[in-house]
């Protein structure tokens, strides 16, 4: 409030110091800004309830079209309706779908998509070096990185990614969210969407460890009755970490649907959003102001639910 006085003063200032002749000149038509917000494409748009609440999610087919493509089809048939958040590694990822391989079989594996060739239309630089990229920045409100032509989604808390075997080339059905920073998965796993609203609801959810071997081994064995018991206690591990239904928007009656809008990285509403996060040399209580840099993990792009 202190700065915003100063400011103020110091335009009044400026203003009366200005000649006469240039004060009443008529001012110069402004330049057409670019819109601060843009609206979510309903393809492209995510409804996941989870126990905790709801999260909407957003696609970006250009980074990855066959990973979107594939999740479409699966979100169309119900694929994730009662199935379970079933690893949820405290400070690691939430991943979801079916947690045994062989009730995904019917599903063919996906081509590995985790960078592309692009030009720098579209993408806006952080202005920050970055630890594991030679240059950070954004495109359409997806943190991205990039090295030459090539360019990759990061993994930031929120990313939506596809998990896979070894082989890159083995992605199939199973979802994962970082909960924290994983950038060393960056180039390696393909990342096709974020989470824009509900980060929460995917915080909150109860950590679950993956099955063990013996629980595995007692899963799949000859031992009917102990198989049916370890499937029963699985499933109880992960009861409140169910979604309840996952779909996209395009599946919710219009008048019901949800919208969204992702602030416009081009704009100078993000421009001003990223400089007031990386100078804090105007706070009076920080005896040695931090440097003057922003992490691009550290500020997700802002998105809104419209009519809220």
């Amino acid at each position: 409030m202190k700065r915003a006085l100063v400011l103020t003063a110091l335009a009044l200032a400026a203003c009366t110091s200005v000649p006469a002749s240039v004060a009443e000149a008529p001012a110069a038509p402004a330049a057409e800004a670019s819109p601060a917000w843009r609206p979510v494409d309903p393809e492209n748009l995510i409804i996941m309830v989870v126990p905790t609440g709801t999260v909407a999610i957003e696609l970006f087919p250009e980074a990855a079209p066959a990973h979107v493509a594939r999740l479409r089809e699966l979100l169309a048939e119900g694929f994730y309706d009662g199935e379970f958040f079933y690893r949820v590694i405290d400070g690691h990822v939430a991943q979801a779908g079916r947690e045994f391989e062989m009730a995904s079989k019917a599903w063919t594996p996906v081509p590995f998509e985790a960078e592309r060739a692009v030009s720098a239309d579209g993408f806006t630089p952080l202005g920050s070096a970055d630890l594991f990229a030679p240059e950070a920045g954004h495109r359409a409100g997806f943190a991205v990185g990039r090295d030459g032509g090539q360019e990759w989604l990061m993994n930031c808390p929120g990313a939506l990614g596809m998990a896979r075997d070894d082989p890159p080339e083995t992605g199939n059905t199973e979802i994962y969210i970082p909960l924290q920073p994983r950038r060393y998965l960056d180039r390696n796993y393909t990342v096709f969407g974020r989470v824009i609203a509900g980060m929460e609801h995917i915080h909150r959810l109860p950590r679950v460890d993956p099955f063990t071997e013996e629980e595995m081994n007692a899963l799949f064995g000859e031992d009917e009755p102990l198989a049916q018991q370890m499937a029963q206690y699985r499933r109880s591990k992960n009861e409140y970490n169910i979604i309840s239904s996952a779909k996209l928007a395009t599946a919710i009656p219009e008048a019901e649907r949800p919208a969204y809008e992702v602030m416009d990285t081009a704009s100078a509403d993000w421009a001003a959003l990223k400089e007031s996060k990386r100078d804090y040399s105007a706070i009076p209580a920080f005896i040695a102001p931090p440097v003057n840099k922003l992490d691009i993990c550290s500020l997700p792009v802002p998105a809104r639910k419209v009519g809220e």
